[in-house]
Order: structure tokens, then sequence, then C-alpha cells
């Protein structure tokens, strides 16, 4: 238990010693160690927390994320605990300015988004490889990706207009991955493309209540560093907007997200209403990935932690000019 979702509607968030407390109609239904937590998620109105228990989270560098209808943050509580940011948040805006040191960093962030949602395609075809149309959907799908991976990675230059050329080359990937995911039915036949806000189908619903998820994570890890969530690499600033969290969600979206609903499929599938057993599920298999341990610098480690130091790794290329370098899933 590092991460709490509260989805119920009249809950109560306590504090008893040292632990947290959840009570429903008056009766405690959970209690939670706090050094056990690193996030707390309340994802429905209705939800009421102590003071008490503010406080010592506060302390403690729990963040709380409130998320409104749309699973987007609309407020964060984080305590006063950060030291030494200073220096580090200057030389994050300094960055931003320079469009030499940033596009090298921006252009690893989309090659790994990209190399993650091939990874994707490829962790669910070979089960599919067999049948001969889904294989050739395959195929086709990675003979159009795989040039435009190389030429990002090896031949794409710095120009003055490299942020459109690389929203650019973001979008048409994206096309064809949503595409192939379609024609291979991954997420449900009734699944036909991808609606972000706003979203009216089930599965899209279902992916955009991953993405909030999975932005609280992210979150945390950069507050963890010291960054300035505010100011991002390349997503447009806008008040209330972390965009930098929502640049380095990029890289995790498709494997993290993505792959957990496509994994419970057959379940949106037969559901009417996005209701709460679907979003628990959700949640429980996001947190399954994130406590899963992974390849990192010839290790094993959980994702969580790669993620953590991915961020760390950031902040290193921010302050001393060093290469980021993405992570990339192993299918």
């Amino acid at each position: 238990m590092r991460h709490l979702t509260i989805t119920d509607i009249g809950s109560f968030l306590g504090l008893e010693g040292e632990r947290l407390i959840i009570k429903q109609n008056g009766a405690i239904v959970s209690e939670i160690a706090l050094s056990r937590l690193r996030t707390i998620s309340i994802l429905k109105l209705g939800v009421s927390l102590s003071s008490d228990l503010i406080h010592s989270c506060a302390l403690r560098g729990i963040r709380i994320f409130f998320l409104d209808w749309r699973g987007r943050t609309a407020a964060a509580v984080i305590g006063q605990n950060q030291h030494a940011v200073v220096q580090l948040r200057k030389s994050q805006f300094s960055l931003i300015e320079n469009s030499e040191r940033c596009f090298p960093i921006v252009k690893q962030i989309i090659l790994s988004k990209i190399r993650n949602q091939r990874a994707v395609v490829l962790y669910f075809g070979k089960y599919l490889s067999k049948e001969t149309p889904k294989k050739l959907i395959i195929n086709d799908y990675l003979s159009s990706v795989e040039p435009l991976i190389r030429y990002i990675r090896n031949d794409l230059p710095f120009s003055d207009k490299w942020k459109s050329v690389l929203f650019g080359l973001e979008g048409k990937t994206a096309t064809l991955y949503w595409d192939v995911l379609s024609k291979l039915e991954l997420l449900g036949v009734d699944f036909l493309s991808r609606e972000g806000r706003n979203a009216y189908s089930i599965t899209n619903k279902a992916l955009n209540y991953g993405y909030s998820i999975l932005l609280s994570y992210v979150w945390a890890a950069v507050d963890n560093a010291g960054l300035e969530v505010y100011a991002g690499l390349f997503h447009t600033d806008r008040p209330g907007k972390p965009s930098l969290v929502l640049d380095l969600m990029e890289e995790y979206r498709a494997w993290v997200v993505d792959r957990a609903i496509i994994k419970i499929r057959d379940k949106l599938s037969s559901k009417l209403v996005f209701d709460f057993s679907i979003k628990k599920t959700i949640s429980d298999e996001i947190h399954k990935t994130m406590s899963t341990k992974y390849s990192y610098n010839k290790k094993k480690i959980k994702l969580e932690n790669i993620l953590q130091r991915q961020v760390y790794r950031l902040a290193g290329c921010i302050v001393q000019s060093k290469n980021y370098k993405g992570y990339s899933f192993k299918w």
C-alpha cells in the first residue's frame, strides 16, 4: 500500500496515532500505517478528511490529490518539506528558454513514448501472431512506425520549429498506434478512436481514469526531485496545468495504462456504466504494474522506483547539462 485511492462517497479519512483510518457510515473499514503511504487520491465528492491527518501527511511528505469528475487533478495538498530546490528550479527555467538544450531531452521523451507504444502492440501481438490477418495488421504497423523511430533517433535535426516537427511525428505515430489497437480489437470491438476530454465510450473513460492515477505517481516523483511541476518542456503553460508532469507521463502511458485497459477489456465490454467496480479494477491493475520489478541499469527494481530515478536523472541533466535517456519497456 504505497498509493491509496478513495472512490466511495461519504468516506471519512482520519488519524489515530500513526495510522490513517477510513470510515464509512461511522464504522472503520480500513486502517493503514502512514509509513506505508506516499500519496492519497480522492476521486469522489463527499469525502471528508480531518485536519490532523492533513497535517501529519504534510509533515511526512505524503501528497493528497483531489480529482475532478474528468479524472484531472483539481487540487494537491503538499507539505513544505522541500529543501535546496531554488537553484534547481532556476536551472529548469533556464533550460526551458534554451531550445538547443531542451530539444534532445524532449526528443528522448517522445522517442520512449513511441517505443513503449510499439512494445504494447508487440506484447499482445505475440498472442495474435498465429492469426494471419492480425499478423499482417501488426506487420503493417511495424513497417510504418519503425522508420519513424529510426528517423527521430538518428536523423531528426534541430531547427527553430523543432517543437512543431516533433509534435507532428508524435501525432502521426499516435494515429498509427490507436488505429492498430482498434483493428486488432485489443480495446474491444466498440473502440473506434481515442477520445480525450468528455469521452463518451466506456473504454475511453477507462483510459482517462487510468491516466489520472498515473498522473499522481509522476506528480509525486517530480515533487520529490524538487522540480517545478507547472513548468513543462513541451506541454504548453496554462494556469493550473502541471505541464512537466504531463511531459514525463508520456513515457509511461502506453505500458502502465493502455496495457491495463487492454487486459480488462472483456469486463469493460460487459458494462453500460463506468461504475465503482471498474474504477477499482483499473486502480488495482495500475498499482500492481507500478509495484512490478523491471530491468534498470542491470538490476530489477519496482517501476515506481524506476520512475523516481528517471526524474532524478532529468534533474541531473537540467543542472549538469548531461544527456537524458528515456525508459523503454522490454516486451
